[in-house]
């Protein structure tokens, strides 16, 4: 396999219409941008480096002296190149690192042939992201041995039964576990080389010219055709298709999942680990699909709503038969991407009483009449208002922002009317973006939990209820930090090429074009939103905040939005949230899942220092044991926690409620079979952070209610 791929090489080449795509990226950055800046500004020398590491992140495939002919050659004219629309540095660049990459796996495989030496007392960084570029391709060399070593005793240990501490050099079980190592390095690194011929122009364009808005801040992006259709499914939780999850497995395309409701489901022809050999468009020509690249074979299955897709498929049950199944295309709902709600039932003064929750994994929305979070957050609501509940916890650990919008919109159903966040342009000025509509879905206590991982519109929304005083916010110290606010802005092609672009697709530039500030003038931007009640977190051990981000913009302040609270509202005593934060401190004490936790922190952290592993069989057999009987202890304490997780229901969206039917209809079950009066169950994996959340909101609720009364409703104003 690897002869016929090293004949596979070719050079890839922009296009004409990727001159026109750089002369347009390149006037909405200097036009758009928030900070104006000219392509003439840019640090060519930074440029080069960054698009050379995106290549060639572990550095092992250029050599220090490859790297300081890219910056001769191109570093005086690069932005001239950027004006013009010429993209040729980047291929080129681009071009050295295929022709490299390719000569070196190839030699790889035959170094794979030889016999490894895992006994070698020497240590090996995994990661290189950090390293110096070597001086020499047999500095280099060496590298890889050390890197094939590595890789031979990672495989070794995976094909080792747990119990197995020690292994003899030539035994059986030796040569047995070595050779079969070296099949699955081999298989491994001839999918990569087939990865890397697969390679298109258009994706070299995508990490050539993110590289550039890179350099402006971490937010802009340049999305071609592509990547815009994959943002628009995202964000719309929609997509025209057959409605299967498909997923390469050595070169066959497997489907992996159907997705509920969907035609490929409702046909009831097709199974999870189904293999498509081939695809048809309408009654056309079979094209074989074997060994295609998978987004290839996703572009022919996909197409226009209420098309014919035929596919030829070697069924799981039957693998050594095939048959054709036809499969009328239409419109897909991602539900599994969507809001969704639990009851959870907690203990006041020794009574059974019900909160919600309510989980949002991004601030979604649509032009059409495709789902919007704002909606489907109200709707369960009232669904879960019908249960009685007396508190309300919004969870956003896990939301990565969406449309500014929405998060204006959602922040509305918990306040009469009120500023929800100022937004500044690049020239200075401030417009404030106002809720005006008085009605709200839930006046009652709301607790906000995020994590390092919430950011952008998931910051605005807890940021302004926290400075509504409206909720208290739980959960890592802070959140992500990105205050910035992004537009995406689709390109004009020029009328010439028009008729060459895909029907209705078009490439487009997300800019960051405005910041934004919470209604009290702080922004978000580094700092994020600081927790009222905070928690210990793996979170705080990663990389993954904005001032992680090269180019960050940086943090600074405006003024406050003068407004007079409703008192109509609901909103926190003064004191309220020192009283709490108390409480969860003097419970995390002699908390076991904390002290739990803090053991967690602590065994992840030495493992991320761990920089460099051993390259001797017999320590690293060694340190899996040690290893091993870490995380055994750790997942045993783990597991004694799950009977501390609170009762829980799920509470679904129609729409989704809808789709389930369609999905047991096409099935033929009966729709009934599942109903359950009840519904209260223990989860299975045990939450801390959401645990934790509702032991404080139990805590409020036992602060404000007496002991033996009733608990009384928060539809109208309390006074607490």
């Amino acid at each position: 396999m690897a002869k016929n791929l090293k004949a596979d090489f070719k050079e890839l080449y922009p296009s004409a219409l990727m001159k026109h795509e750089t002369q347009w990226l390149i006037k909405v950055l200097e036009q758009a941008h928030y900070n104006k800046l000219k392509i003439q500004e840019l640090d060519a020398t930074s440029f080069i480096n960054e698009f050379v590491n995106k290549l060639d992140k572990q550095k092992l495939y250029f050599t220090k002296k490859e790297v300081e002919i890219f910056q001769q050659q191109y570093q005086s004219t690069i932005s001239t190149h950027l004006q013009q629309g010429n993209l040729l540095p980047g291929f080129e660049i681009y071009n050295s690192y295929k022709k490299r990459a390719i000569e070196r796996l190839n030699w790889v495989l035959v170094e794979l042939e030889k016999e490894p030496d895992l006994f070698i007392e020497k240590n090996y960084t995994i990661n290189r992201d950090q390293s110096d570029w070597e001086e020499s391709k047999k500095t280099l060399d060496i590298v890889w041995k050390d890197l094939i070593n590595s890789e031979f005793i990672r495989e070794v240990i995976q094909q080792l039964d747990q119990n197995v501490t020690e292994i003899s050099e030539g035994s059986k079980l030796f040569d047995k576990t070595v050779s079969e190592s070296r099949e699955n390095l081999k298989r491994s690194y001839e999918r990569w080389i087939k990865n890397i011929t697969e390679f298109e122009a258009s994706d070299v364009q995508e990490i050539y010219l993110t590289t550039l808005t890179h350099m402006f801040d971490p937010h802009t992006i340049f999305m071609n055709m592509k990547e815009k259709e994959k943002f628009d499914q995202a964000m719309n939780n929609e997509f025209v298709g057959i409605g299967a999850r498909l997923q390469d497995e050595d070169g066959y395309c497997t489907i992996k999942e159907l997705l509920p409701g969907g035609p490929a489901e409702a046909s009831r022809e097709l199974e999870p680990n189904d293999i498509i050999l081939k695809v048809a468009q309408a009654e056309g020509e079979f094209v074989d699909v074997i060994d295609m690249k998978l987004a290839k074979i996703v572009d022919l299955i996909k197409g226009p709503k209420d098309t014919l897709v035929r596919l030829e498929i070697r069924p799981i049950k039957d693998p050594g038969s095939s048959k054709e199944v036809r499969i009328i295309r239409d419109k897909i709902k991602l539900t599994e991407n969507l809001a969704k709600a639990y009851v959870k039932q907690i203990t006041i003064h020794g009574k059974k009483t019900n909160v919600g929750v309510i989980e949002l994994p991004s601030f979604y929305g649509s032009s059409g009449k495709g789902p919007k979070a704002t909606d489907d957050v109200e709707e369960l609501i009232t669904k879960l208002k019908s249960f009685s509940i007396k508190g309300l916890i919004l969870d956003l650990r896990r939301n990565g922002g969406g449309y500014l919008s929405e998060a204006v919109n959602l922040a509305g159903l918990f306040i009469t009317r009120g500023p929800v966040v100022q937004v500044k342009n690049t020239d200075g000025k401030i417009r404030k973006k106002f809720d005006f509509n008085p009605k709200i879905s839930w006046n009652g206590p709301l607790f906000t939990l995020v994590s390092r991982y919430s950011a952008s519109a998931s910051e605005i929304v807890a940021g302004a209820l926290q400075d509504h005083n409206r909720a208290i916010v739980v959960g890592d110290e802070s959140t992500h930090g990105k205050g910035t606010v992004q537009s995406m802005i689709q390109m004009n092609l020029p009328f010439n090429l028009l008729a060459n672009r895909t029907q209705g697709k078009t490439s487009a530039a997300k800019i960051t074009i405005q910041k934004y500030y919470l209604p009290s003038g702080k922004s978000t931007q580094i700092n994020g939103v600081e927790s009222d009640i905070s928690m210990p977190s793996i979170n705080t051990l990663l990389p993954i905040g904005e001032s992680d981000l090269e180019k960050a913009l940086p943090n600074d302040k405006i003024a406050a939005v003068n407004f007079r609270k409703s008192i109509e509202q609901f909103s926190f005593r003064e004191d309220m949230k020192s009283k709490l934060n108390l409480r969860a401190k003097e419970r995390r004490t002699n908390s076991e899942p904390f002290q739990y936790l803090l053991e967690n922190i602590s065994y992840f952290k030495e493992k991320r220092e761990q920089k460099e592993f051993s390259l001797n069989l017999k320590t690293r057999l060694e340190e899996r044991k040690i290893e091993r009987e870490k995380g055994d202890s750790l997942k045993e304490k783990q597991e004694a926690f799950e009977d501390l997780s609170f009762p829980s229901r799920k509470i679904t969206l129609s729409v989704v409620e809808e789709q389930i039917d369609q999905s047991r209809k096409a099935r033929g079950l009966d729709l009934n079979s599942t109903k359950d009066e009840d519904g209260f169950v223990i989860p299975e994996n045990f939450d801390l952070q959401l645990n934790e959340s509702l032991n404080i909101l139990t805590d409020y609720l036992e602060f404000t209610q007496p002991s033996g009364s009733a608990l009384r409703q928060f539809n109208t104003p309390q006074d607490i």
